[in-house]
C-alpha cells in the first residue's frame, strides 16, 4: 500500500481536473488499496463536487488566494508562505510516498523546500506547443530548471513530450468513465450537433457560430448546442452573436449539464474549434457514445485522439469553408457517419479507466522504488 497525496486549489467546482482527481483517488482507494488524501487551498468549506469515496482523507489548508492577481503580487505573496508553512505540517503528519501537484498551483514554485520523502509528481494538462514558440524570458527558464527537480512530470500525449527538456517525463493520457460494454446505437440519431466547454477565448465557441451560420445556409434541419459555463461577459458576447447572425433557432447556449454522454449518446455530431488543446477527454467521451467528430486539426490534442477519416474527422486549423464542407458531406451521408461513429467506439476502448490506471500503476506507483 503506498500513501499518495493530491494537491490541487479546490474540488468543489465542475471541471476536468477535478473529475480527474474524483476517478483516480476514488480507484486507487477501492481496487489497488492504497492510502489518498486530497489536500486543497480554497475549498472554503465546500462539499466535493464528485462523489468522493469515504476512505479518501480530505485537507483544507485554507490559504484562499486571490484568484484575480498574479500569485507573486503582494495580495498573494504572504499566502505562499501561509500556503508553505500548512503543507508542510500537513506532510508531516500524513508522510506520503509519493505526491501529486494536480495543476498549475503555487506549490509548483516552492515544492523544493518542503522537507519530505516523497517523490513529487508534475502534472500537465495544457498544451505547451505555442509557448514553445516564444523567446525563453528569464521566468521560463527557472520554470524549466523547477521542472527538472520533479521526480516525474505527466503529460498527456507523445507530442508533448517533446516540449519538455528532462528525462523525467512520462507520457499517459486522460481516462474516461464511461461503460463501454455496451455499443452504443449510431441510427436515428437527432439532427443535433453539439459542443462542450468552459466558455472562453481558446475554445472559440464564436469561431464555431460562425461556421454554423455558413452551415445553415445548405442543411437548416440540423441544430448546434453549446454546453458550458464561463464569465457571464462571454456567454453575453456568444448570444449576441447568435442574435446578430439570425442564428436564435439553430444556435443554443445551454450551460453545463451532468447529462453529457446522454445527450451525447442521442445527438448527430460532436464539433471542436479550439485554439489548442492538450488531451480533449470530450473527443473521447464523445467516441464512447458513438458520437462522430468533426474538428480542427489544433495543437496538440486532437490529433493524439482522432485518426482522419477513420474515426472522425479533422479540418485544417483555421480553414473555415473545409469545416463547413466537411458538415455539409457528413450529413448528408449517414453510412460515413456510422462508420466514424463505430471506429470511434473501438478508439474510445484503449482510454478507459482500468487501462489508464494500469499504466500509472507500472509506469509511477510501482516503479523507482517509491
Amino acid at each position: 500500500m503506498k500513501k499518495i497525496v493530491i494537491l490541487t486549489d479546490q474540488i468543489c467546482k465542475i471541471g476536468g481536473i477535478t473529475s480527474l482527481i474524483y476517478l483516480k483517488g476514488n480507484y486507487w482507494v477501492t481496487h489497488d488499496h492504497h492510502e489518498v488524501h486530497v489536500i486543497t487551498t480554497e475549498q472554503q468549506g465546500k462539499e466535493p463536487y464528485y462523489p468522493m469515496n469515504s476512505e479518501i482523507k480530505l485537507h483544507d489548508l485554507d490559504v484562499n488566494y486571490n484568484r484575480f492577481a498574479s500569485y507573486f503580487s503582494p495580495k498573494n505573496l504572504i499566502k505562499i508562505f501561509k500556503n508553505l508553512i500548512r503543507l508542510q505540517s500537513q506532510l508531516n503528519k500524513t508522510k506520503p510516498d509519493i505526491v501529486i501537484v494536480a495543476n498549475h498551483i503555487p506549490v509548483t514554485f516552492f515544492f523544493p523546500l518542503l522537507f519530505t520523502k516523497a517523490k513529487f509528481l508534475k502534472e500537465f494538462h495544457f498544451s505547451k506547443f505555442y509557448l514553445s514558440r516564444r523567446k525563453k524570458t528569464l521566468f521560463r527558464r527557472f520554470e524549466s530548471y523547477l521542472e527538472s527537480k520533479f521526480d516525474f512530470l505527466v503529460v498527456l500525449n507523445p507530442e508533448e513530450r517533446a516540449f519538455y527538456e528532462y528525462d523525467n517525463v512520462v507520457t499517459i493520457s486522460n481516462p474516461i468513465q464511461v461503460n463501454m460494454e455496451t455499443e452504443p446505437v449510431y441510427t436515428h440519431r437527432k439532427n443535433i450537433a453539439m459542443a462542450a466547454g468552459r466558455i472562453s477565448g481558446v475554445k472559440r465557441f464564436d469561431v464555431l457560430i460562425d461556421i454554423w451560420s455558413k452551415f445553415i445556409e445548405e442543411k437548416k434541419d440540423w441544430k448546434l448546442e453549446i454546453y458550458g459555463d464561463g464569465e457571464q461577459e462571454d456567454i453575453d458576447l456568444l448570444k449576441q452573436k447568435i442574435v446578430s447572425l439570425n442564428l436564435s433557432d439553430y444556435v443554443e447556449i445551454k450551460g453545463s449539464t451532468n447529462t453529457i454522454t446522454e445527450k451525447m449518446s442521442s445527438y448527430g455530431l460532436y464539433l471542436m474549434t479550439s485554439a489548442a488543446e492538450c488531451f480533449p477527454m470530450v473527443l473521447l467521451e464523445a467516441q464512447s457514445c458513438g458520437l462522430p467528430i468533426v474538428s480542427y486539426d489544433c495543437p496538440t490534442g486532437p490529433r493524439n485522439i482522432v485518426t482522419h477519416n477513420h474515426d472522425g474527422i479533422l479540418v485544417e486549423m483555421d480553414n473555415q469553408d473545409a469545416f463547413v464542407k466537411e458538415l455539409v458531406d457528413i450529413t448528408a451521408n449517414e453510412s460515413r457517419r456510422i462508420e466514424l461513429a463505430k471506429n470511434g467506439f473501438v478508439n474510445a476502448k484503449k482510454y478507459t479507466l482500468d487501462v489508464i490506471m494500469d499504466i500509472w500503476d507500472k509506469e509511477i506507483i510501482n516503479k523507482k522504488e517509491i
